[in-house]
């Protein structure tokens, strides 16, 4: 007779996460007050919103969020006029379509574990980073792989009133093993 044992064998299959419609949590601040990133100046006398966004492509994945800190682009007459009323009613958020992570060395993350690189884009009302550039870096090696997979990334774009509007965007990259 047998061991009376069963042997079982079981596969696991990794889910494929779809794209995100809804966020956990979002934090709505103005730029001095704390909302995940440092104050670099992007943002001044105006509702800010922050986010995270996963980046997870499935159930198995390991990948730390992002945070995404926005608030509306606005023309230098509407800054002025903002600066006595920073409320933005019916702001919807943006939500990334496609996105992708940035091919870094991880020997290079393993040296400067922790950091975070912070990258400055403008939304447009298409849902497309234009205008990329980094405002902090641990080591400038990290910065043409980040903004080269950046311009590959497309959002449902932010609707105030139902209408497409274009954003001003700091994107915190958080220098961890993505395995």
């Amino acid at each position: 007779m047998g061991s009376g044992g069963i042997s079982v064998s079981v596969q696991r299959f990794s889910v494929k996460i779809p794209p995100q419609t809804a966020y956990g949590m979002t934090i709505s601040s103005t730029a001095d007050s704390g909302s995940g990133l440092p104050d670099l100046g992007v943002f001044a006398h105006e509702k800010v919103y922050t986010v995270y966004l996963d980046m997870r492509r499935t159930t198995a994945e390991h990948a730390p969020s992002w945070t995404l800190q926005y608030a509306r682009l606005r023309s230098a007459a509407e800054v002025v006029a903002a600066a006595d009323n920073p409320v933005q009613e019916g702001l919807t958020p943006p939500f990334p379509l496609t996105k992708e992570l940035p091919k870094l060395n991880s020997e290079l993350i393993r040296t400067y574990l922790r950091n975070v690189i912070v990258v400055y884009a403008v939304m447009d009302t298409q849902g497309k980073l234009q205008r990329l550039s980094v405002r902090q870096s641990p080591d400038a090696r990290f910065n043409a792989p980040i903004l080269a997979t950046l311009t590959h990334w497309i959002f449902q774009p932010a609707q105030l009133n139902g209408q497409p509007v274009a954003l001003k965007v700091l994107i915190g990259i958080p220098l961890l093993p993505y395995e």
